[in-house]
């Protein structure tokens, strides 16, 4: 069963982005904290939301592994890819020296919350799928 697809990928992935914006506007209301970088973490929100929307819906070719290794694998390929990021960008220019474990918290936390949600909607359709097969076996 395929939840994330071309149809509504584009409208996942403005979901997402809306929902982490507002969760760092409002973590950062409460701590009364401005942000000089605004506009460059607006993007780079953007992009982890695209990244791990394409990732989550990676789900559906993988459906022959293991639910656990597949979570693992993708977070894992999600982490890999933000790295390989900040180690490119060190190359061109002065990373800050909290950069890893910034990144690490700032996609650890948005991925935990992404997953939850599409793996949540994944076992709610599955049981109603499970549903409509045993009305259709009772039927007969």
């Amino acid at each position: 069963m395929k939840l994330i697809n071309k149809r509504n990928f584009v409208s996942i992935v403005c979901i997402f982005f809306t929902l982490i914006t507002c969760g760092k506007l409002l973590y950062e209301r409460a701590l009364n904290f401005t942000d000089r970088y605004y506009t460059d973490n607006i993007f780079t929100i953007l992009g982890f939301s695209v990244l791990i929307t394409l990732i989550l819906s990676l789900h559906f070719y993988l459906q022959k592994f293991p639910f656990w290794l597949v979570i693992i694998a993708q977070y894992a390929l999600t982490a890999g890819i933000v790295f390989l990021a900040i180690f490119i960008h060190g190359r061109f220019s002065t990373n800050a020296p909290t950069a890893y474990w910034d990144m690490f918290v700032s996609i650890t936390i948005p991925f935990i919350f992404g997953a939850l949600v599409y793996y949540i909607c994944f076992f709610v359709q599955i049981k109603r799928a499970n549903k409509v097969l045993e009305k259709l076996n009772s039927e007969e």
